[in-house]
């Protein structure tokens, strides 16, 4: 399995990275015998962030 960090930071534009997180997840374009992907998120601190979405 690969890992994949996702940096959060404050005002991020969470419609970018709907589209790229969605399709890592799915794999539906990946060869057939692909490793999956594990998506962790992140960030600088452990305070919540506002999104511009």
């Amino acid at each position: 399995m690969i890992t994949m960090y996702i940096y959060i930071l404050d005002t991020l534009a969470d419609w970018e990275l709907g589209y790229v997180t969605s399709e890592l997840n799915s794999g539906r374009f990946f060869k057939k015998d692909a490793q999956r992907i594990s998506l962790k998120t992140v960030s600088c601190s452990k305070e919540p962030i506002r999104t511009m979405g």
